[in-house]
């Protein structure tokens, strides 16, 4: 028997964003009406009515929950293909990647003998569970929860082809409240960033679409086995996410540890270099300043011996006459 602990500790609705409650939200024929509603959500212009799933790329048992990304690839009933991640990770190349994902759904509609490259859509939804900031050369809007993306004309702007089309969502970046959403892609997003925190279906999601997804959320409806695999998916994901930051924690310490090392030895070579800098300049003052007192006293003894008086010879030169009274050097 499942206790009502083990249910309280894995919360009242499965994350969505998790491995598992993704898979299960999203990636199942059971439930494909939420994956539907959400595509058409991003790309209205699509009008999906049904989609048939090509692959699911999931990663729920222990050693593949470590995966940064969660993959979703369906066919709309017109033939376009839609491709839906969530990237839990930053990642270098993450457009680059996009692309080459997206240009295999391009190859696969050749046709072989002749064709005319007559093609269907291909349409990429990227959902960040991390906040970015700059993406390659793209500098991510603070304000802006999601970015879209389409072939143009570099110029003016104008759109080359509306096949190929690519949506980039930070769930991390979408602040709005229950009372604030405006649309059904707003309360998608709502949903994937909240649903995991939350007790009760919130009034503003009195969607058909949204109390189906509600129902199929609920930890305590799904049979024992299942909520075990997900509090399992769960933990595993924790421990993953933990070693990762324990990890670059680690690799923050050592690269402070080795920049302070580097630093204090350019400090001590720049302050080697200065320190002789600064002598070699002192010298020369202190060389100029000496040689210009001796050639004084070399200038008053000869004004003595042609019988100069000496309080003249003082003024004369600026030396006192303890200065000019001490032995000449040899």
């Amino acid at each position: 028997m499942t206790n009502n602990n083990q249910i309280k500790d894995a919360g009242v609705y499965i994350d969505p964003l998790s491995d598992w409650g993704w898979k299960t939200l999203f990636g199942s024929e059971r439930y494909k009406e939420h994956l539907i509603s959400f595509i058409n959500a991003v790309y209205p212009e699509l009008e999906v009515t049904d989609i048939s799933y090509d692959n699911v790329e999931y990663t729920g048992d222990k050693e593949k929950a470590r995966s940064t990304r969660l993959d979703l690839v369906c066919t709309t009933a017109k033939g376009e293909a839609v491709m839906v991640e969530v990237q839990k990770a930053e990642q270098k190349y993450f457009f680059e990647r996009g692309l080459w994902t997206s240009s295999f759904k391009i190859r696969e509609q050749a046709k072989q003998g002749q064709w005319d490259y007559h093609l269907k859509g291909v349409y990429s939804i990227g959902i960040l569970t991390f906040p970015p900031e700059k993406i390659a050369d793209f500098e991510w809007n603070d304000d802006a929860y999601i970015h879209t993306f389409s072939l143009r004309e570099d110029v003016d702007g104008r759109r080359m082809t509306g096949l190929y089309r690519f949506a980039y969502i930070a769930v991390a970046k979408f602040r709005k409240t229950e009372s604030e959403l405006d649309n059904i892609l707003e309360k998608w997003l709502y949903l994937l960033k909240n649903l995991r925190r939350l007790e009760t279906r919130p009034k503003e999601l009195q969607d058909r679409v949204f109390e189906m997804f509600f129902r199929a959320a609920e930890v305590a409806r799904l049979p024992e086995e299942k909520q075990q695999t997900y509090r399992e998916s769960i933990m595993n994901e924790n421990d993953w996410m933990n070693a990762m930051a324990f990890a670059e924690e680690k690799g923050e310490k050592r690269g402070r540890a080795e920049g302070l090392e580097t630093g204090r030895k350019e400090g001590l070579e720049e302050g080697e270099k200065r320190g002789r800098a600064e002598g070699l300049e002192t010298g020369r003052k202190e060389g100029l300043e000496e040689g210009e007192k001796k050639a004084k006293l070399e200038t008053a003894r000869n004004l003595l011996k042609l019988g100069v008086p000496m309080e003249t010879v003082l003024q004369a030169t600026g030396l006192s006459e303890e200065e000019l009274s001490q032995p000449k050097e040899q």
